[in-house]
Order: C-alpha cells, then structure tokens, then sequence
C-alpha cells in the first residue's frame, strides 16, 4: 500500500477519534472525583450503545466545569478535566486552549499532553505533536493509547521502526486494540508483508466487528490474493457499516463480477450509480473489473457519463507483466464528431456507439459501430474475442498514414 494511502488512513481515524476510546480504564488518582469518574465513563463508552446520552452528560458536565472555572481560573485540574470534556464532544479548538492552560499550570498531567498532540497530530502537524505524545507516555507507561498515538505520529513522520516500537507497546497492554492491530496491518504492508498484514487486520476485525477500515483493507489483500469470496465477505461488511461509502460499491462490483454474480453485481452497480447521482463519488469513473487474459491483465474502467467530445463509456486498460502504463487500451466510444454525422442522416437515430484500439505509438483500431450502446458484458466478449486474435480491426491507422 502506497505511503499516502497510509497516512491518509491514520489521519482518518484520528480525525474520527476512534484512537481516544480504546483501553483499560487507569487506577483512580488519590482524590478522585465524580467528574473524572464521568469521563472515564464517557472515555469508554462514547462508541457503545450509549452514545447519546454519554454526549448528553458531557454537554451537561462542560457547562457545570464553565461554572467552577469562573471561580478558580488557575485550577490546573479543573482545566485538564474540561479539555477532555471538550475532546469528547469533538471542540478541538477549546480542548487545545484548555489542555494548553493545564499544562501551564502544572506541567506533568500527562491526560493534557496527549490530548494536545492528538489534535496536533490530526491537523497533520506531527512534528509539533511529538514531544507532547512522548511526554505523555514518560508520564504514564500503562496507557495504551498514549502508545498508539505516539506510533501514528511517527509512521506519519515516515519513521516505520519507531512506529512499530510504540504500536508494539500498546498491543503488550492491549492485545485486543483494534486500531493498533490495523496500524501494525499498515506497517506491514508498507514493509512489503501482505500476509502478515492480512493477519492483522483480521485480527482487528474480531476484536472490533464494527471497524470498517480493517474489513476493508483485508478485502483488499484477499482480493490482490485472488480469493474473490473471502473478498466479497470482507466487503460486504464493510459496506453494511458504512453504506455511503463508494469505493466498497466499487469492490462488490468487481468481486460479484469475479464470481459470476451477474445480478448481484448490476444491484451494486445501480447503489454505486445512485451514490454518484447524490454528489457522493469524488472521481467521474470507477474500477469495474481486473482480469487476466492471455498473460496479460486487464483493467476495465467505467466512465460515470458520456461527457465531451471524446466521451468513453469503457475503457479496457491492457498491461503486459511488468509493465506500469497500458500497452493498448479498448474502449467502447460515442465521439461528438461521429454522432454528428449520423445525425445529419437520421435525426431521430440512437446515439452511435465504437468500439476502438489505442496503442502506445498512436496506432489506431477500430473494430466496430453500434446502433445504440452495448451492455458491458457484449463489450468485454468483444474485447476477450480482440485481446485472443479471434475479431480484428475494420480499419487501422498509423502516425504518418495519410
């Protein structure tokens, strides 16, 4: 898995929160009150099934802390326990002023430190957050997720074997934590370890059923693997948890395809249609299809519109092994020119459709037109039959033909 793909993992848990809520609760500190009772509470229990009404007391607790700050602005605890307060209820700006007091006042509460690198580390300043994350691990070595911050904030400074140091840590108090599982699965992959990756990740799915990160991610490695159903299943998970989610619509398309669930596959296809319909797909195609033909494989890509002069509905993206960039591409075109021209002869005729071979040289095949626009499974029997020698061009051009 490329670097930016990790990074912008861990940046997407950090910036849900999910890193905060995992853990043993620690030993109550000597004259602890209700209030730190409460946000241990809501420490362990803001993903549960109590959500709401967690968030309910904190709203509660952060105006009753407001209170008793007026009174005793210099109260080092008082503003520690009202930046957790504000960390749980997702203000950063407030949690990082209150922890900046508290950690003014009275230097070595090691709850402040960690929350100000967190919110460092989320707004992509790892460098910034560091001492802080380190600090807070000096201050209390049995806090696992002091561990994992520290270890995120050093993959994102591309430091990997510091990172696996402190993930290492935090697994030796929390074998079960989730987020540590994955960010081990990541520091594998980028290791070049897919399967000690893959172990990983499952492991961070039992722990934590609802993570969608890890079911998809082991999708992912199953899929590279070419175990579609096992893939399928991972995916499947994943969009059940997270059903907006475009890329896992993308992946049940290609997996349902792989296993010849022809009507499963168009059922993802038209929620993934709907999602792009709702503004919520970030990219004009999708990746419909890889396979492998005749020692070589192939990418197929659908365009979500027909746009602009050159509009392509299918692009058939061919590699031989090896090789990064497509040694032909197959695409199934509706060009503004050639539509123009039928339509000179017959108004009312169905948009034209062709079927076409681009090589690296800017050679150019064609191999057919079409009356209106063929399904995908005609065009990908079309391509199986070019890429096997069985249909040829109808026409070729060459750089420097006339």
């Amino acid at each position: 898995m490329p670097r930016l793909r990790i990074l912008g993992s861990l940046l997407a848990i950090l910036l849900t929160g999910s890193g905060c809520l995992t853990g043993r609760a620690p030993p109550p500190e000597s004259g602890s009150d209700a209030t730190e009772a409460l946000l241990e509470r809501a420490r362990l229990g803001l993903r549960g099934p109590d959500r709401e009404a967690t968030l309910s007391d904190l709203e509660t607790l952060a105006r009753e802390l407001e209170s008793r700050l007026e009174k005793n602005p210099r109260d080092a605890r008082l503003h520690g326990q009202m930046a957790r307060t504000a960390f749980f209820l997702h203000r950063e700006d407030k949690a990082l002023r209150e922890a900046e007091l508290a950690l003014a006042l009275a230097p070595d509460q090691p709850e402040p430190h960690y929350i100000k690198a967190f919110i460092l580390g989320g707004r992509n300043q790892a460098e910034a957050a560091l001492a802080g994350a380190t600090r807070a691990t000096e201050l209390d070595a049995r806090q696992g997720r002091y561990w994992q911050l520290l270890g995120t904030l050093y993959l994102q400074l591309d430091r990997p074997g510091e990172s696996r140091a402190a993930i290492d840590k935090t697994l030796a108090l929390e074998p079960g934590n989730a987020q540590a599982l994955f960010f081990l699965g990541l520091l594998h992959m980028d290791q070049g370890r897919p399967d000690e990756a893959l172990a990983a990740y499952e492991k961070a799915c039992e722990s934590e059923p609802d993570f969608a990160m890890a079911h998809y991610n082991a999708g992912q490695l199953y899929q590279l693997r070419g175990e579609a159903a096992p893939a399928l299943e991972r995916f499947q998970k994943a969009a059940e948890l997270e059903p907006q989610d475009w890329r896992t619509r993308a992946k049940l398309v290609q997996l349902h395809q792989a296993l010849g669930h022809k009507a499963q596959r168009d059922t993802e296809r038209e929620a993934l249609l709907l999602l792009h319909q709702a503004g919520k797909v970030d990219k004009d195609y999708f990746v419909r299809e890889q396979f492998n033909e005749a020692g070589r494989t192939v990418m197929a890509v659908e365009n979500f519109e027909l746009e602009g002069d050159w509009a392509r509905r299918y692009e058939f993206q061919v590699y031989a092994p090896g090789q990064e960039r497509p040694t032909l591409v197959i695409s199934l075109g509706s060009y503004a020119f050639a539509n123009a021209f039928a339509r000179e002869k017959d108004p009312t005729g169905p948009r034209l459709f062709h079927l076409d071979g681009y090589h690296p040289d800017n050679a150019h095949d064609t191999y057919g037109f079409f009356q209106g626009e063929p399904s995908y499974d005609e065009t990908r029997e079309m391509v199986l039959s070019i890429l096997r020698g069985q249909l040829k061009p109808m026409s070729s051009t060459k750089p420097g033909q006339p």
